[in-house]
């Protein structure tokens, strides 16, 4: 939906590329900045977004600082606030009601950056008008396999959006009760409200969800249990008696389907109101899952820890947050004897992984893909195995100080990603230094991984500027670790070097455009994935931008009406931006200052 009004509204402006509008570079330069004081004010009305507008009363209104304290107000029965004496700066305005959409000053739609207010020596006085619309309500009941109401259930909401051609769902956390969920009531009712105009995906978990040990009794159990009050002096034949089934609630999503591939998005228009969402939440078939862990001889087998977790959680674009379960209710302990159990699992895709560390040792790690059917699963085996070692050496690049000669102040992690299981492997008891700066991670389990590394010194707080691991930078593109990877080589580069661009966004007629965003991005398309590099940001009301802490390197600069986050992950867009950009290129600890014009014919607000 975003994707179709965007290019509407640009070819509506310009005629150009329905993405982008031209630009022209004005100059490029080092130069110093003098961040004036002083007292100033931000005044404004909060009207209704309707055809005749009307007052939004008692609605609170923030003022966030680029840096600093951030400053609250209330709207009074006119629909006005102010802020009084602030610092000169710049300002994002957000508002915020129950029953409204959260609204940003300039932004477009909710989900997006708004306009930073700039206020200066010369401007201290800046005066506002934001339109807040009524947030849509989805309602319905939830009740149980008996048709009777299901109080306490957890009811949420996702908005199904399109990235990369691929539907995924995500949450609303602004919205209230979308991100953890409403409670129906006592008659199962549940009113979810102040949801933006969007497609949703609703499901529903009751709230003794999860237990999974309620016990149904067979068939066969209920012949013997009638046979023993007919002749309490016959011995039942146990061979005949089937084997116990347990029963659990899981998430259901509408209309009353375990799948979210096959759930049905509703609709929700600008202030619309959606009744009738009924959901049916039901018992369904869990199963018991038995095992054992293989530990070394000088392994304690009551040492191991074993995490059970949905296979892929969190990847997709949130998706993987639809499955609802308790992460302490996954975690075990192993026995003695090296056995261990799950009951009550709901049918799902899932991971056991299986660590411990030895007094002294090398972590150990295990893992094994289980998928239940609603069938007890017996015989799985996790044999613990050492952990693979990232080793390489620190480096640093240094301006105006000596590079530091003690290294146990970094932080170096390996984050997982695509929804590996492990842990992120900090410096605690994973991490080695020597005098001369060598490293190794030791007990990293195999997985997809990012590199991600933090540094303070009293001398500076040193940046990581590149991990090479198997021949590309981890801090951009992630690395897959393999059972029996020996990573000697790696090299981790540290500076204090900053980096940055600023500017001016301006119409044809040279006034500040702050209607447009300014995008940036890595020149090579190799790293169009590697989201420090990939940025956006919105002119203040003066058409000034910045972008900071960007790595030094080649990049394309562009001017587009509207952009969201997760259309920054699409190669077709960037390719369109390239096409409507400038390029440049920022070195190690430069502040560039990259002026832009929009071209004739795209100043104009769509």
């Amino acid at each position: 939906m975003g994707r179709t009004l965007l290019i509407i509204a640009l070819l509506a402006a310009s005629g150009m590329s329905p993405w982008a509008q031209a630009i022209t570079p004005q100059r490029q330069a080092r130069d110093t900045r003098v961040v004036p004081t002083g007292p100033a004010e931000i005044t404004g009305l909060i009207v209704t977004d309707e055809e005749t507008p009307q007052p939004v009363r008692r609605a609170q209104v923030r003022a966030i600082p680029d840096a600093g304290v951030t400053r609250t107000a209330y709207t009074d029965a006119a629909g006005h606030f102010v802020f009084p004496n602030l610092p000169i700066g710049r300002y994002t305005i957000e508002a915020s009601k129950p029953g409204y959409v959260r609204t940003a000053y300039g932004a477009r739609r909710y989900d997006r950056p708004g306009t930073p207010v700039t206020v200066t020596a010369t401007l201290r006085n800046q005066d506002l008008q934001l339109r807040m619309a009524r947030g849509g309500v989805i309602t319905g009941r939830i009740t149980d396999e008996f048709g009777q109401p299901s109080p306490g259930a957890r009811v949420r909401v996702q908005v199904v959006r399109t990235v990369n051609g691929e539907r995924r769902l995500s949450s609303v956390p602004s919205t209230p009760g979308a991100l953890l969920g409403e409670a129906a009531d006592d008659r199962g009712v549940y009113r979810l409200y102040g949801l933006p105009a969007g497609e949703y995906v609703v499901s529903a978990t009751p709230r003794n969800s999860g237990l999974g040990d309620i016990r149904q009794m067979s068939e066969s159990e209920v012949r013997a249990a009638e046979q023993a009050v007919a002749d309490p002096f016959t011995t039942a034949d146990h061979d005949t008696v089937s084997p116990p089934v347990t029963l659990g609630y899981t998430a259901m999503f509408y209309p009353s389907t375990l799948d979210a591939s096959q759930a049905t998005a509703i609709p929700l228009g600008v202030g619309e109101e959606r009744q009738g969402v009924d959901i049916a939440v039901r018992f369904v078939r869990t199963a018991t899952i038995e095992g054992a862990v293989v530990t070394p001889a000088n392994v304690r087998t009551e040492a191991v820890q074993l995490l059970m977790l949905p296979r892929q959680i969190g990847g997709g674009g949130d998706g993987g947050g639809v499955m609802m379960f308790s992460v302490t209710s996954m975690n075990r302990r192993v026995g003695p004897d090296g056995r261990f159990s799950y009951t009550g699992m709901t049918p799902g895709a899932y991971t056991i992984s299986a660590q411990v560390t030895p007094d002294g040792g090398t972590p150990l790690w295990a893992r094994a893909d289980v998928d239940i059917d609603g069938q007890s699963l017996s015989g799985v085996t996790l044999s613990l195995q050492e952990g693979l070692t990232v080793s390489g050496q620190l480096s640093f690049e240094v301006d105006g100080t000596d590079p530091p000669d003690l290294f146990t102040r970094a932080r170096l992690s390996l984050l997982p990603v695509d929804g590996s299981i492990g842990v992120s492997l900090g410096s605690g008891n994973n991490t080695t230094f020597t005098s001369s700066g060598g490293f190794a991670i030791i007990g990293v389990i195999p997985g997809r991984y990012r590199v991600s590394a933090s540094f303070r010194t009293p001398e500076a707080d040193w940046i990581l500027k590149s991990a090479t691991i198997k021949g590309q930078d981890a801090v951009d593109v992630p690395f897959d670790l393999q059972p029996g990877d020996a990573i000697t080589g790696a090299s981790f580069v540290f500076t204090n070097r900053t980096q940055e661009i600023r500017g001016t966004l301006q119409d044809e007629s040279q006034r500040p455009a702050p209607d447009f965003t300014v995008v940036v991005f890595p020149a090579d398309k190799a790293l169009w994935g590697a989201t420090r590099r990939v940025r956006t940001t919105r002119p203040g009301t003066d058409g000034t931008f910045s972008f900071e802490g960007l790595p030094s390197g080649a990049y394309r600069i562009a001017a587009v009406v509207d952009i969201g986050r997760e259309e920054l992950t699409d190669p077709a867009l960037l390719e369109e931006l390239a096409a409507a950009s400038i390029a440049l290129t920022l070195a190690d600890g430069e502040t560039k200052v990259q002026d832009l014009r929009l071209a004739t014919g795209g100043g104009g607000t769509p």
